[in-house]
């Protein structure tokens, strides 16, 4: 098998190569010509392609992802503030004191690598995420002494904090396809896939022109 992309750029390179191949014939040609009397007045023969269509079958072999590596779901700075934040606000309060504080804040920072490790590990954020709603809002509960439902703090925060955890981003996704013949006669007709692909041939020229200083100046521009 091999990927989709780089068979059809196979194909179209191949194109291009088979005009390099033809344009070359075509500069012979006009050697050819303008060394004879009566030919040098005759245009050079020059194969020119509008529309090349093909039809190009294929069978789906497999799909292959690739996420990307430096994978951070959380940003723990931020995820621990909002997650602080969230907690003084179902208290109804605009400061603990300092131990509490502390003792809060360490109980956060503390179940935040540990989310992380296991999204990382697993990428289940939701089961994750519960579970550590779950622990800061028993802990939080536990060191502080509030009076709070247990159940309406952790909904809290599993729903506002779920925003903040990013999810692995996918980078390539390569298809997989067979390409070749004798292994496409062994599968059946509805499990192949006829691709329609339409080459326009877009050339280019160079073109050469003066600047205002008198030096010669070649761009290459569309044809």
């Amino acid at each position: 098998m091999v990927n989709l992309n780089e068979y059809l750029g196979g194909i179209a390179t191949s194109v291009s190569e088979a005009r390099l191949m033809s344009d070359l014939k075509s500069l012979e040609i006009a050697e050819k010509f303008a060394k004879h009397d009566l030919l040098k007045h005759f245009s050079i023969p020059r194969f020119k392609a509008k529309n090349i269509e093909l039809t190009i079958p294929v069978a789906i072999g497999e799909l292959e992802n690739s996420y990307e590596k430096e994978y951070q779901p959380i940003d723990n700075i931020g995820f621990n503030s909002k997650t602080y934040t969230i907690l003084k606000d179902a208290s109804k309060t605009t400061s603990f004191d300092r131990k509490t504080s502390i003792n809060i804040r360490s109980v956060i920072a503390k179940e935040t690598d540990e989310l992380e490790k296991n999204i990382k590990s697993t990428e289940n954020q939701d089961l994750y995420l519960k579970l550590f709603s779950e622990r800061v809002a028993e802990k939080f509960l536990s060191v502080s002494k509030e009076k709070l439902d247990y159940t309406s703090l952790v909904n809290k925060l599993t729903t506002d904090l779920k925003p903040s955890i990013k999810t692995r981003q996918l980078v390539k996704q390569n298809t997989k396809v067979i390409v070749e013949a004798h292994k496409l006669n062994e599968i059946k007709p509805e499990n192949i896939v006829q691709i329609k692909m339409t080459l326009n041939e877009e050339s280019m020229e160079w073109y050469t022109s003066e600047n205002e200083n008198g030096e010669k100046e070649s761009k290459l521009l569309p044809e």
